[in-house]
């Protein structure tokens, strides 16, 4: 039996930084999930008419401080009505079922894709410790099944109506194929999980943000990656709100500069030799986009995307040999 999260609506939030929530307009939160350490993930709370949906779940391990981050706001947690993952990778719904146990009246919003996983979390979890190894149950803790009764499978192009509010799913593969991002037509902005690639701080202080493809295994799939930058590019958004990290301003550039980063992952994949050191090229790829003064930070921060990158450009180079 799953141990159950408990939360008492008395609880008095502990001293709060002030980066670790962020309030942006249009009655949206940056909530930082702590996932390995500060400014890597984040899930995003999305309001109207005193009903919220929490886009992102963090992991297991991440719930509480995630509580007291969204209490030091003064939002009841029964205000929240849906939990909304982009896909079923960890880092974005490992605390899935925590935040259903800890939420009686929320509903579970995720691609048809993603459900199964979500309701019974063995074969991800198996996945996952595969990857991850012994780093697993500090990292993403207990995953605890959502209920099926309580989960909702979003089609693509369907509304989720939040009060007043409208948030459209529109499934975006190319990360992975369970991957759904939301068009939130109040903000102009889209909800993109890791279909926009990763932004993490260190690589928005140029004259425009600098996204990096996220080809975590084993989905990667190229040709459905551009396409669905192309989609969301050419909608012509005013606001951008990657899980990995914060919200940017879109930006022409950022979009093209990400297509030419999958481009060159997919040459890899079509011309690299078998023992290839796939991460030193992976990690060239990436130095070619940043100047010499953002190199050094960004590359620091993304030594762990790098790596996973590699894999899943691998496992892609692994599967066309086979075939």
């Amino acid at each position: 039996m799953p141990t159950r999260l408990r939360y008492d609506p008395l609880h008095t939030p502990s001293r709060v930084s002030a980066m670790s929530i962020e309030r942006y307009p249009h009655t949206i939160y940056c909530i930082d999930t702590d996932y390995v350490a500060a400014g890597i993930a984040c899930a995003y709370l999305v309001g109207d008419d005193e009903q919220y949906a929490l886009i992102e779940t963090g992991t297991g391990p991440s719930v509480e401080v995630m509580c007291d981050r969204i209490l030091s706001m003064g939002i009841d947690l029964q205000q929240i009505t849906a939990i909304m993952p982009t896909h079923a990778h960890l880092d974005h719904a490992g605390a899935a079922g925590h935040w259903m146990q800890l939420l009686p009246a929320a509903t579970l919003c995720c691609h048809p894709a993603a459900a199964r996983h979500l309701i019974n979390p063995e074969k991800l979890e198996a996945s996952a410790r595969a990857v991850y190894g012994s780093a697993f149950d500090e990292l993403y803790g207990e995953l605890i099944p959502v209920p099926a009764a309580r989960v909702r499978t979003l089609e693509h192009n369907e509304v989720y109506t939040l009060g007043q509010r409208d948030l459209r799913s529109v499934h975006l593969r190319g990360h992975a194929k369970h991957h759904l991002c939301l068009w939130d037509e109040t903000s102009r902005g889209w909800f993109t999980g890791d279909t926009f690639g990763i932004c993490y701080s260190e690589l928005q202080s140029g004259e425009w943000p600098i996204a990096v493809p996220a080809t975590t295994p084993t989905q990667f799939e190229p040709t459905w990656y551009i396409d669905s930058v192309t989609t969301i590019a050419n909608s012509q958004p005013t606001w951008i709100y990657p899980t990995h990290f914060g919200r940017i301003p879109f930006d022409q550039r950022t979009a093209e500069q990400l297509i030419r980063q999958i481009e060159e992952y997919a040459e890899i994949t079509a011309s690299c030799e078998p023992h290839a050191k796939i991460e030193d090229i992976t990690k060239r790829a990436l130095l070619a986009c940043l100047d010499e003064t953002a190199a050094t930070a960004a590359v620091q921060r993304l030594q762990a995307d790098i790596a996973l990158n590699a894999q899943g450009v691998q496992h892609r180079l692994a599967s066309l040999r086979s075939n």
